[in-house]
């Protein structure tokens, strides 16, 4: 596999270069205080951190609904995020004509509100970290489907003797790694973070115990409002036909009878699991803003990925991977049920 074995320093040159050109802006982390947040460049680098061992939300999230052919920008992200841009691109939500995505190798993340200042933007130091610190790790990433760099238009990988290798994918990472000062050369070792070839069950649950979990649910909507792949401007759960309020609700209740407030819990989230279920990248966004901490990534998670499962799918490996529902073959699903 031929590469460029590289180093910060090489890579920022790149970068710096990058943003020289009219035009160009960089979509990655910068390090603000004893954290490490999303950042936008446009003249400079200043502050810029390769790896953001902090989730607070999905950087593609911010990225939605970005149509402009004059500006391109460089996309340094981990790679749920960058799975979640390519599912963006394939919903028609991104034009893909001036983006370039760069996915690095994540090791994990700790969530935001951990309250865990100073943790190390090196993805060797943050791997290590999390090693040692695996129970402070989130769940979502203790689970990841995809850890790896090796999804968008080119990524980087830590090598197993703690080198930095970048590789392309596509001919628009083909161009950004000729701009990386470095020969190209053969890789022939191993990487830090492997295949995932975990053999898990498929996720399942009863209504029992959703909705139990659900009971907690207080309808405030961060789960949508924070998940990259639910971009729908007008969503129907806006309106009073499904969550009522006022005397919309006080109607529902006369019509019905006697109801649990807020009305409509479990229909929202079940609704949601349709709506994103070929999509989901499993990032675990709708669990962190989940002001109750109802674990919602399992179910998001679960049910989506045993979904993508029927079809060989997986969410945002490839931009040129059809959603399954956006097509159709007469012969897929013939073992199921009628």
């Amino acid at each position: 596999m031929q590469g460029k074995r590289i180093d910060r320093e090489k890579l920022e040159g790149a970068l710096k270069g990058f943003l020289k050109e009219p035009g160009q802006l960089i979509f990655g982390f910068g390090r603000k205080g004893g954290l490490v947040t999303h950042r936008m460049y446009r003249d400079d680098l200043h502050g810029f951190s390769m790896f953001n061992p902090y989730f607070s939300i999905n950087g593609a999230t911010l990225f939605r609904r970005v149509f402009s052919k004059d500006v391109k920008v460089l996309l340094m992200l981990r790679p749920c995020e960058i799975r979640s841009i390519v599912e963006l691109i394939k919903l028609n939500q991104i034009e893909p004509e001036g983006i370039t995505t760069l996915s690095i190798d994540c090791p994990g993340t700790v969530s935001l509100g951990a309250e865990r200042d100073g943790l190390p933007d090196d993805p060797f130091e943050a791997k290590d970290y999390m090693v040692e610190h695996r129970d402070g790790m989130r769940w979502a990433c203790t689970v990841c489907r995809e850890r790896r760099g090796v999804v968008g238009d080119l990524g980087i990988r830590m090598a197993g003797d703690k080198s930095l290798w970048a590789f392309p994918y596509t001919e628009k990472g083909k161009a950004f790694l000729a701009t990386i000062e470095v020969p190209e050369e053969e890789f022939k070792g191993g990487f830090l973070l492997g295949e995932d070839k975990k053999d898990a069950e498929p996720f399942a649950t009863d209504m029992g115990t959703f909705s139990s979990e659900l009971s907690r649910c207080i309808l405030c909507k961060n789960c949508r409002d924070m998940c990259p792949i639910c971009y729908c401007i007008d969503c129907l759960f806006n309106g009073d036909e499904y969550l009522p309020k006022g005397d919309a609700l006080l109607n529902k209740i006369i019509r019905k009878g006697t109801d649990d407030l807020p009305e409509g819990r479990e229909l929202f989230h079940m609704v949601r699991l349709y709506h994103v279920s070929q999509t989901c990248v499993g990032c675990g966004a709708c669990e962190e803003a989940c002001p109750q901490k109802i674990p919602l990534t399992k179910y998001f998670k679960g049910i989506s990925e045993r979904l993508q499962g029927m079809f060989s799918y997986m969410s945002g490996r490839d931009v040129k991977e059809i959603i399954p529902y956006l097509t159709f073959k007469e012969d897929e699903l013939k073992d199921a049920e009628d």
